[in-house]
């Protein structure tokens, strides 16, 4: 699949289009979350491409995509950055924005740019939030931590497959029983360096999306899963409570992950929310 090179370092993406051509068409941005990549995705593919065009793109330093390195420190503004010129790069219009976990916190970022100010305001229809935290706080960083002295510090003795492993073993995070399953996972996240991890681990954890919220001007939908080990339905609450226009729906999966486990129940109340934008 294509791959762009923005900021820096080549940015790899997937797409799917399988909408009627001569028909106008409408686009979603998948962010994917820490750790994981574009082809955690592949089952929303079927369910979404005969209706709307699909991008899949991997965050820097993860999947297929680059890392800069210590010429671009990593920092929030800069992953927003990257976001939008992937978006102008692509000459986006009028398309909606997923993001998951804290990819949703970089869709947050970028959705709060207001119009008139950055044409990326005036560009986005919409905003979907799975199981998007505010910030990644002191108790998950410990869990994350896993007995080491910090999240960063675990990256980087255990390495990314290392970490993972000792992740997915943990309740409340990834959904699936499978061995060969929890595998392929473990491997995916192994395609991102620990220093790519490391770096954006701290990014994620300094950083609060709270004050943005009330900045976005688009309609929002908020897949809010009930049994997180990241983020609680409180929290959930409170972020569509922030945001202008919103609407909250709880997803019953079996942890953070719900857009693996309860696809079909996202797909078909996104394609919902969606609807309203014919």
């Amino acid at each position: 699949m294509p791959d762009i090179t923005i900021n820096g370092y080549v940015t790899y993406y997937e797409g799917d289009d399988f909408t009627d051509p001569w028909k106008p068409r409408q686009t979603i941005v998948i962010q994917h979350g820490f750790g994981r990549n574009s082809q955690f995705w592949r089952r929303w593919v079927p369910m979404l491409a005969g209706d709307y065009r699909v991008i899949r793109r991997d965050l820097r330093g993860h999947g297929g995509s680059g890392d800069p390195g210590p010429s671009d420190p990593w920092s929030f503004h800069g992953l927003v950055r990257d976001l939008g010129a992937f978006c102008d790069a692509l000459h986006l219009e009028n398309f909606h924005l997923l993001g998951e976990s804290t990819g949703g916190m970089l869709a947050v970022g970028y959705a709060a740019k207001a119009p008139g100010h950055d044409p990326a305001g005036a560009r986005l229809r919409s905003l979907t939030l799975c199981a998007t935290p505010k910030t990644i706080g002191p108790a998950a960083q410990k869990l994350f931590s896993f007995g080491r002295a910090s999240w960063q510090a675990a990256l980087m003795e255990m390495g990314s497959e290392g970490w993972a492993r000792e992740l997915l073993s943990r309740p409340g995070t990834f959904p699936s029983s499978d061995p060969a399953q929890i595998e392929w996972a473990i491997k995916q996240f192994g395609r991102a360096s620990a220093a790519s991890l490391a770096g954006y681990s701290t990014v994620i954890s300094t950083t609060d999306i709270t004050p943005l919220l009330p900045r976005v001007k688009v309609p929002a939908l908020i897949l809010a899963p009930t049994r997180s080990a990241a983020t609680s339905i409180e929290e959930q609450e409170s972020i569509a409570a922030a945001l202008p226009q919103s609407e909250l729906v709880q997803i019953d999966g079996a942890g953070h992950e719900i857009y693996i486990d309860r696809a079909e129940d996202c797909v078909a109340t996104l394609r919902d929310f969606l609807a309203g934008f014919q």
